[in-house]
């Protein structure tokens, strides 16, 4: 498809900026026939994935379960999370990782490139979609003097397999959209039937691909200890009071640098906080499966985050934990991943 098939780039689809330039780099990194076939999926340069048996590309599948959603050890922190209730959810395919730097990248440069062609304009993908370098110094002022390390982490290679930060819930959703769409031209190309569209995960799906098969799971790796046998933590996280770099990074971490859950899926604990689709009150997201699968409205502000983040303590990285943030707010700890349903 397009990545596979557009080896080297032409200049005329870029305007003469920050955002430009950083687009440029990336698509230098993953240029001149170094980038595989993308099978119809929005990949990076850094991504070297191996398509499942009958799963989507980069994806995996979470089969259908029941488990007790909500809650966490030492509530007194917030209160607010402490109802549990047990939920039911059907099978699914989930990104194995969180959406890298890179990835990103890629789908950016797929809608610069026909931008009509997705119902978008230049305009748009400038003001909504590309990710905010500033992030890092306006949520960490004390770590990052200023906005050179923001600029860096979109633009340097090292940074490719990083999660994608500075990205609003709309940007996340856009990005699931835009796949759907790049995906379905693929396998209408080759005479197959379109699949489901690519999504947000749901806090109930979410969490139940964080427990790996548990009904219930404190952390995805069982806990309750954060550490394995040998003493080295599961992942990445504040592990006391500005002790960021005990796992090994200050910030965020390559998408694989720690083991996966027994579902295969890394990092749902530590690393970025991933954006989920449901609206966030204290009580909504437990909502009972026979009122609705989960709560929506479109005019709500806030949305749940799930899994803790680099900056934060162990607290937050439990399964049964929820946080929120303002939808069109952009941070330095917020990622995502997407699902698809399986059918």
């Amino acid at each position: 498809m397009f990545l596979a098939s557009h080896k080297c780039f032409s200049l005329k689809f870029f305007k003469p900026n920050l955002s430009s330039l950083l687009l440029l780099i990336y698509m230098a990194m993953g240029s001149c026939g170094t980038i595989p076939d993308d099978q119809g999926e929005i990949i990076g340069s850094t991504h070297r994935i191996k398509s499942k048996k009958n799963a989507p590309l980069g994806m995996v599948l979470i089969p259908a379960g029941t488990f007790l959603m909500g809650g966490g050890v030492n509530q007194g922190v917030i209160g607010k999370t402490s109802i549990t209730q047990y939920r039911t959810v059907a099978p699914f395919y989930m990104d194995e990782t969180e959406v890298t730097v890179s990835q990103y990248y890629a789908f950016i440069a797929i809608v610069r490139a026909d931008p009509a062609a997705y119902g978008l304009d230049e305009a748009y993908i400038d003001a909504k979609l590309m990710p905010d370098p500033t992030v890092w110094q306006r949520d960490f002022g004390f770590m990052f003097k200023d906005d050179s390390f923001g600029k860096s982490y979109c633009s340097d290679p090292g940074f490719g397999d990083r999660p994608i930060v500075g990205i609003t819930f709309e940007a996340a959703q856009q990005f699931a959209r835009v796949r759907t769409i790049y995906r379905n031209k693929h396998l209408e190309a080759k005479g197959q039937p379109i699949g489901p569209p690519f999504r947000l995960p749901t806090a109930a799906e979410w969490e139940y691909a964080a427990k790996g098969g548990r009904s219930s799971g404190q952390y995805p790796w069982g806990g309750p200890s954060v550490r394995d046998s040998k003493g080295k933590l599961l992942a990445n996280f504040q592990v006391t009071k500005g002790n960021y770099a005990a796992s090994g990074y200050t910030y965020t971490s390559p998408v694989k640098a720690f083991p996966p859950n027994d579902y295969g899926l890394y990092n749902m604990a530590g690393n970025v906080s991933e954006w989920c689709e449901d609206v966030y009150t204290s009580l909504l997201i437990y909502k009972s499966e026979t009122i609705s699968s989960f709560y929506k409205d479109e005019e709500s502000l806030f949305r749940v985050i799930k899994g803790g983040s680099w900056k934060d303590y162990a607290y937050m990285l439990q399964t049964g934990v929820s946080d929120c943030e303002h939808k069109d707010m952009a941070r330095s700890y917020i990622g995502f991943r997407c699902v698809m349903s399986a059918i």
